[in-house]
Formats: structure tokens, C-alpha cells, sequence
């Protein structure tokens, strides 16, 4: 068994380019890479209008586009709301709580400065006059240092606020771009796509074909597992709160659902501080309620997520959360979604024959 070294170059000449090629469209492209990722994930409901309704393929992708943004404005709407009741709702418990425990702080922080007091007293009245001149020096520098520190802090709280803003200025600029490039990928990809298709040699289309009905295949059981996995713990979150009385369970079940989606954090981001805040302000009935609900759920989450991720896509979920865990350090918040589309890219190549094909290609049979 001999290397064609010659072949072998060319496929890491290629691998690298492909690589270069990903990282400029993230850099600079980005927006344009979201919406071919939208313009195929529509492309099924556009083709139904066009074939059931004969709808012209641009008042389709219209039609559709209006429906998803109808759909996302509708669903942030009730949320807001139900968002807002509950905003309501801890207004009025609160302050009352907030009281209690800046109370309890207080009360702590007294006990302390007063001991260190009573020391610092003590040990000022034990040292010679020019060693308490050195140490009250220390002391004015020290203060000045934490004054120093405080002011960079505001400083730099109003620079993240500033930029927050800007972000979000920046993100209504790419959506506009992003409907706009959506709309044009999905009105005139399939015109495209046909003329590559005629121009690809027979061996490509192949490979194309398989991949593509591999890949979609994955992705659409990859997305029913993820669905299965976030309306089981949204249910589970409020059928645990309404047992245990506790109002706007339906508004935390939502928050619970949302956090699921976020690999790493979770309904974790939820609960924690929660179970921490009722701790410490000597809610213990309800801390215990609530930290046997969040048990329940890790525990049934982690019987029921390796064997749906892994039944549906065949992808082990520790090498799903590697890859999670190198996109999420490559692209940030964008890995999410990277991630699995590429844990899905792997699995669609191996079923297609892609690797086996790799390895002819640069290894000679004995």
C-alpha cells in the first residue's frame, strides 16, 4: 500500500483553501452565510406554495419570509408580556426581600468592621509613632487605589453599555441585509443550482446528491431530537411549578426552554441563582422544592438526551460536545449553530462514501 504523495498534496492544498475560504466568508460575509442557511431551511415550505398554491417563486419566498417574521414578532410579543407580568410580579416581592437581606449583610459587615476595628486600634496602639505614620500612608494609598479602581469600573460599565447599543444598532443593519440576501438565494438559488448541476461531472452530481439527501436527512432528526429534548424540559418545568404553586410558571417554563438551547449553560442559568436567592433569604420549603424539581431534570435530561441525539443523527453525544466546545471557541455564540451542522457534515460525508473515496484517492491499492 503506497501514498500518492502527489494527490495527498493536492488534497490538503485543497482542504486548506476550503478552510481560508470558511474563515473570510465568517469575517467579512457573514450575514450573506445566514441567509443561504435560511434560504435552505425555507426552501421546502417556499416549494409547497409554488407547487400546491402556484404561486410564483418570488411571492412565495415573500409570503414565507412575511410569515416567519409575523411568526417571531407574535412569538417575542407573548413573551414580552408574560415577561412583563412577571417583572410585575417581582416587583412588589422584591423589595421586601431585597430589604431583608441588604438588612442581613448590614448587620454582618458591622460585626466585621467592628472587630477589625477593635484590631486595627490595638495593633496602632502597640507600634511607635513613626511606624503609625507609615501605616496611615499605606492605608490613604490604599483607599485612593480602590478610589482609582472604582472610577475604571464605571468607566468601563458605561463603555459596555455604549457598545451594547451599538451592537444592536449593528444587528438591525445585518438583518436588513439578511432579508434581503434571503430573499434574492431563495427566489434564484434553484436557477443556479441547475446550471452547476449541468456543468458538474457525473462523479460530483453523485456525491452531491447522496450528501445532500444524507445531510438533510441528519439535520431534520438532528432538530426533532433538540425539539423532543426543549418541550420535554419546558413541560417538566411547569408541570413542577404549578405542584408546587408557584405563579407565572408558564412565563419561567419559557425561560427555562430558551436557556435549553444554549449548550454549556442551560436551565442551570435558571436555577442556580434562583435555588441561591430563596437560600438566602430563608425561603427554605420553596429551596428545597425547587432544587428537587432541577434534580429531577438533570437526572432526565441526561437519561433521555444521549439516546435521542444518538438515535437520530448516530453521532456520540461526547463528540457532539467537542465540536460544540471548539465552534463555540472559534465562532462564539455562532458555534451553537456551527456546531452541529458540522457533526452533521461528517456523518452525511461518511454515509455517502466521501472518506472511502478520500482514501482512493491517495493511497494506492497493494
Amino acid at each position: 500500500m503506497a501514498i500518492k504523495y502527489q494527490n495527498l498534496f493536492k488534497l490538503i492544498g485543497w482542504i486548506c483553501f476550503g478552510i481560508l475560504i470558511g474563515f473570510l466568508i465568517y469575517k467579512h460575509l457573514l450575514p450573506f452565510a445566514i441567509s443561504l442557511m435560511i434560504a435552505i431551511a425555507i426552501n421546502p415550505l417556499v416549494q409547497v406554495l409554488e407547487d400546491k398554491l402556484n404561486l410564483n417563486r418570488r411571492l412565495a419566498v415573500i409570503s414565507v419570509l412575511l410569515l416567519m417574521l409575523l411568526s417571531f414578532i407574535t412569538v417575542i410579543t407573548f413573551s414580552l408580556v408574560e415577561l412583563i407580568h412577571l417583572l410585575q410580579y417581582l416587583t412588589n416581592i422584591m423589595p421586601a426581600s431585597i430589604d431583608d437581606l441588604f438588612k442581613e449583610i448590614e448587620r454582618i459587615s458591622q460585626t466585621v468592621i467592628d472587630r477589625a476595628y477593635s484590631m486595627l486600634t490595638s495593633f496602632m496602639d502597640s507600634i511607635q509613632p513613626q511606624s503609625q505614620v507609615i501605616l496611615k500612608e499605606m492605608i490613604a494609598e490604599t483607599v485612593n487605589t480602590l478610589k482609582e479602581y472604582s472610577q475604571h469600573l464605571l468607566i468601563n460599565a458605561l463603555q459596555q453599555t455604549i457598545n451594547t447599543i451599538t451592537n444592536i444598532l449593528k444587528a438591525s443593519y445585518y438583518l436588513l441585509f439578511i432579508l434581503i440576501s434571503t430573499f434574492f438565494i431563495s427566489a434564484d438559488g434553484p436557477k443556479w443550482l441547475k446550471y452547476l448541476d449541468q456543468q458538474a461531472p457525473n462523479t460530483f452530481r453523485h456525491y452531491y446528491i447522496t450528501i445532500k439527501t444524507s445531510f438533510i436527512s441528519l439535520i431534520k432528526k438532528y432538530a426533532l431530537a433538540q425539539s423532543m429534548i426543549v418541550m420535554i424540559t419546558g413541560a417538566l418545568v411547569f408541570m413542577g411549578l404549578t405542584f408546587f404553586n408557584i405563579n407565572h410558571a408558564l412565563a419561567l417554563a419559557s425561560i427555562a426552554m430558551f436557556l435549553d438551547l444554549i449548550p454549556f449553560i442551560g436551565i442551570s442559568a435558571l436555577f442556580l441563582p434562583w435555588i441561591i436567592y430563596l437560600f438566602f433569604t430563608d425561603q427554605y420549603s420553596l429551596t428545597i422544592q425547587i432544587s428537587i424539581l432541577y434534580l429531577l431534570l438533570i437526572i432526565i435530561r441526561n437519561l433521555i438526551e444521549p439516546k435521542l441525539i444518538g438515535s437520530s443523527i448516530g453521532v456520540h453525544p461526547l463528540f457532539l460536545i467537542i465540536i460544540l466546545f471548539l465552534f463555540i471557541n472559534w465562532f462564539g455564540i455562532f458555534g451553537v449553530l456551527l456546531g452541529p451542522i458540522a457533526a452533521v457534515s461528517f456523518k452525511a460525508l461518511g454515509q455517502a462514501g466521501a472518506f472511502t473515496a478520500i482514501k482512493n484517492y491517495i493511497i494506492k491499492p497493494s
